[in-house]
């Protein structure tokens, strides 16, 4: 994968602006920011709904690996003595924990088709 020469950051190629010069390996963002090329020809730069919608997408998919442990904090801090939910809900908890793993992988197809429809059009230019 191809690095930024201004940022260092290491990126897909369809992320870089076309060109020669000084608009050789420079992604899209350093150059809008440098002023190499303008927010129309950038097509594939996300927009603020864009990005907030790509965010939501990935939280919903990643969120359970917050809520276990938390779940797991809340059972320690508070319901091992309750009896006997105590238990019931240690039993929710190991079948959470267990599945987890499992429906994200079944997910992932779901997650994948959801960033690729979110995910501006890349047109390569002819000689590339």
């Amino acid at each position: 994968m191809p690095t930024c020469r201004h940022c260092s950051s290491t990126y897909s190629r369809e992320q870089f602006i076309h060109g020669n010069g000084p608009n050789a390996q420079v992604c899209v963002r350093c150059g809008l920011e440098k002023g190499l090329v303008t927010k129309e020809q950038a097509n594939n730069m996300y927009d603020d709904s864009l990005r907030s919608s790509r965010l939501q997408i990935m939280a919903r998919r990643y969120s359970v690996f917050m809520y276990i442990p938390l779940l797991w904090t809340l059972w320690v801090m508070v319901l091992s003595d309750v009896s006997p939910w105590g238990w019931y809900f240690l039993g929710l908890l190991i079948v959470l924990t267990l599945l987890a793993p499992v429906w994200f992988i079944y997910r992932g197809g779901q997650y994948s088709g959801d960033m690729a429809r979110l995910t501006p059009a890349y047109e390569r230019p002819e000689g590339h």
